[in-house]
């Protein structure tokens, strides 16, 4: 009996020893207190000599993001384990399975920044994933992939792997954690300012634009639909009040669906909304003030002009064409 609980605590013992060395390379266990549905952290890679092989690499749940290189190739991936599908496959990326390659010649000694970022839909039980790397030379963003997925808990831990060996080690710094209301919290003590991710500041916004724009050329009708930089409006209904101005607030009823498949993602019920037009999307901006007081328009926003590669909601995955039928019931001027 004495023998078996002496081997029982040497094995604790053992286990405590790995879990405190896994912590030190990089381990985090994301408090209960704080609802987190993204992490970014900086890595760099430093070569030692000519290896053939190497991958640093972010872990979140099922999910990695990671540099790698292989037989001299370099790359970034993203991808699944087990679970989920592809759902958004960016330009010049290839993907196969749950797993998203772009070739991409990527820098030693230059820090890069990793961002996973998750959104959940728990009354539908579902959630996406997306993963994104920071290119410094470039100073945009490459999303890598989305995958859809079934439901999950946010971001509850995250495993950056931190290899220290003879051919090369890589470097992660500067954590940070998104928490569930947008505000991102800093895990370091030595930090720079948080990522942002800005319509348009994607290494891709311009092939992008085009893709979409073709996409909505080639299916809309060409007798009643208007391109104005860079979206595409129908008028439905003439109104007969006065021309709706981007420095207005606007009282609207409208309806929100994606282009790709129809689901709807958001709508006004009896009541309609007020928003001050400056302060939405820009494809908004562009398209409401085509109609007047009393006046009902469609728009067919690319996502350049509307979320871009963001992902906040299920509902709209990144690069998402949205379409938008907009009832204006009144349009406030500014007071001067």
């Amino acid at each position: 009996m004495q023998k078996i609980i002496l081997v029982s605590f040497l094995l604790l013992i053992c286990y405590a020893g790995r879990a405190q060395k896994k912590w030190k390379e990089g381990f985090y266990i994301v408090p209960d207190s704080i609802k987190a549905n993204g992490i970014y952290t900086d890595v760099v890679v430093n070569k030692k000599s000519n290896t053939r092989k190497i991958s640093a690499y972010l872990n979140v749940g099922e999910t990695t993001l990671s540099l790698q290189m292989k037989k001299g190739k370099k790359q970034a991936n993203f991808g699944a384990f087990k679970f989920g599908s592809a759902l958004v496959t960016p330009p010049n990326v290839i993907q196969k399975g749950l797993q998203f390659t772009w070739e991409h010649d990527w820098k030693y000694n230059e820090k890069y920044g990793f961002l996973v970022l998750v959104a959940i839909d728990s009354a539908k039980s579902n959630s996406i994933y997306s993963g994104y790397i920071f290119l410094p030379a470039e100073n945009k963003w490459k999303l890598i992939g989305t995958l859809a997925s079934l439901y999950s808990s946010g971001v509850t831990g995250f495993f950056a792997l931190n290899k220290n060996k003879k051919d090369y080690s890589c470097h992660f710094s500067n954590h940070w954690l998104l928490r569930r209301n947008n505000t991102w919290k800093a895990l370091d003590s030595h930090i720079t300012k948080s990522p942002v991710i800005r319509p348009m500041s994607n290494i891709d916004s311009l092939v992008q634009q085009q893709l979409e724009e073709d996409s909505l050329r080639a299916r809309l009708p060409k007798d009643s639909v208007v391109y104005k930089e860079g979206i595409f409006y129908q008028v439905l209904k003439q109104g007969n009040g006065r021309q709706v101005n981007l420095t207005d607030t606007v009282v609207v009823h409208y309806k929100g669906w994606l282009f790709s498949n129809g689901a709807g993602f958001d709508s006004t019920k009896e009541k309609p909304a007020t928003f001050p037009l400056s302060r939405l999307i820009r494809g908004w901006q562009i398209g409401v003030p085509q109609s007047r007081e009393g006046g009902k328009i469609r728009l067919y926003i690319p996502s350049g002009s509307a979320y871009g590669i963001r992902t906040f909601t299920t509902g709209i995955p990144p690069n998402s064409i949205l379409v938008f039928d907009v009832e204006v019931v009144e349009a406030r001027g500014r007071r001067l």
